[in-house]
């Protein structure tokens, strides 16, 4: 395929760039900044005008950019979109120099649930924020690092030495065999190297200034087109770039003269929103507090507002695998590109109420755009998204929603080329 269509191009520069919660937000921050949004202080008063294009970012891994109709009342209520910056990965421990018989290591931990087999036998890389001192102890300075090269290897055991492994599969020690192989030791590399000192030559800064690091191993290759008449799109962090992706875009490009539109890019999805920087904090109501404060209205009107409006919860959803067919509903099955996926379940991990859903899937028929539904094996548990802790914090309707996926966590994931584009036509529909 020649010319790619603007929504795929827009995806496959989100998944390039976004090697790390860090570089999804700053990637995000910059489509925002291009589009002409002016960024906020959380510490700061807002002074707020209709016609607005505003964004804030309280910490590095989360984003809050809405957009103030030229005729909004703020009585008309608001359309959120929340999705997640971070993804299951393999994290740098500190201290995380090891010497084994002419090796160097690194020492790791896990950070949710990567299928861990995915990232051996990879070109891997590292990325993430490297902290050094800054004025004062309380004002430390940032650095985004991404190697953006094969940095680390960790290889698998030889089939001769492990003759099971094609029937029982190879158990991982995650104390024991997540840790990969930085180099051997040589005139760059010895006893006395640390990854401090590693990372303060990336970056040209002092080693001693380094105070701090949050770093992660990643899957180098390129997001591409796949299958015989390229249908697929196969590439690293799928969950939830594309959720983010068709987000951020379809909020630059909507035009909505009556009402609040905003979407929230949370961190620790993966292990389970309960930070800071999480869905579960009060971080959303602050923001939509101080939107509302800079029209004269209280906390309490903010939340009555908040009742006439529409929240969906962008997350990648499980399409339907021919090579295991016991583990799908057996009716309520998502195929790849045959559209993007409404979810429910009715003990609330997928957010759900048939009012709310039926208002989405009456804009789809409107607009023409496919879509598909799914529920839960009965006899599985499932996942969860953030959609039931934001609708525990904010009384408005909620739907969960996402672009279909196989591989799920895996350190390459697949979807539909078709998906995207309908789950982007969904979302500038949304805020539209």
């Amino acid at each position: 395929m020649n010319t790619l269509p603007i929504e795929i191009t827009q995806l496959f520069e989100y998944l390039k760039n976004g090697t790390s919660a860090f570089h999804v937000t700053a990637h995000s921050k910059k489509v925002l900044t291009e589009a002409g949004f002016t960024e906020l202080k959380l510490n700061e008063p807002w002074l707020l005008e209709r016609g607005g294009r505003y964004f804030c970012c309280p910490f590095d891994t989360t984003l809050y950019a809405f957009t103030i109709g030229q005729d909004c009342e703020l009585s008309n209520g608001i359309h959120i979109g929340g999705a997640h910056t971070d993804f299951p990965a393999i994290k740098i421990k500190p201290n995380p120099e090891i010497f084994s018989h002419n090796y160097m290591q690194l020492n790791t931990e896990l950070y949710g649930g990567p299928i861990l087999n995915t990232f051996f036998d990879r070109s891997l890389s590292l990325a993430g924020k490297v902290i050094t001192r800054g004025t004062s102890y309380d004002r430390p300075v940032s650095h985004l690092i991404d190697f953006r090269r094969p940095v680390v290897c960790l290889p698998n055991l030889a089939i001769h030495m492990n003759r099971t492994v094609n029937e029982k599969g190879a158990p991982i020690d995650n104390q024991k065999q997540l840790l990969p192989i930085l180099g051997t030791l040589n005139d760059m590399l010895n006893k006395d190297s640390t990854l401090v000192k590693l990372l303060a030559d990336e970056l040209d800064v002092d080693a001693g200034e380094i105070l701090d690091y949050d770093l992660c191993l990643y899957n180098l290759e390129q997001p591409e087109l796949a299958g015989i008449t390229e249908e697929f799109i196969s590439a690293p962090r799928l969950d939830d770039i594309t959720s983010v992706c068709a987000l951020v875009h379809a909020l630059s490009e909507a035009n909505n003269r009556n009402r609040i539109n905003l979407v929230c890019l949370f961190d620790n999805e993966e292990v389970g929103s309960l930070s800071k920087q999480g869905a579960d904090s009060f971080l959303p109501a602050i923001v939509i507090g101080k939107i509302w404060q800079a029209f004269g209205k209280s906390m309490i009107d903010c939340m009555a507002d908040l009742s006439d409006g529409l929240m969906i919860s962008a997350d990648v959803a499980h399409a339907y695998h021919p090579n295991y067919p016991a583990v799908q509903d057996i009716t309520n099955y998502p195929v790849i590109n045959q559209g993007f996926v409404f979810k429910s379940a009715s003990n609330q991990s997928y957010a759900w109420d048939c009012e709310a859903l039926a208002a989405m899937i009456a804009l789809c028929e409107e607009r023409q755009i496919p879509y598909q539904r799914f529920a839960k094996h009965s006899n599985t548990k499932g996942g969860g998204t953030i959609a039931s802790i934001l609708s525990s914090h904010l009384p408005v309707r909620t739907v969960d929603m996402g672009a279909g996926i196989l591989a799920m966590h895996s350190s390459r994931e697949m979807m539909g080329f078709k998906d995207q584009i309908a789950l982007s036509l969904f979302a500038k529909a949304f805020f539209e």
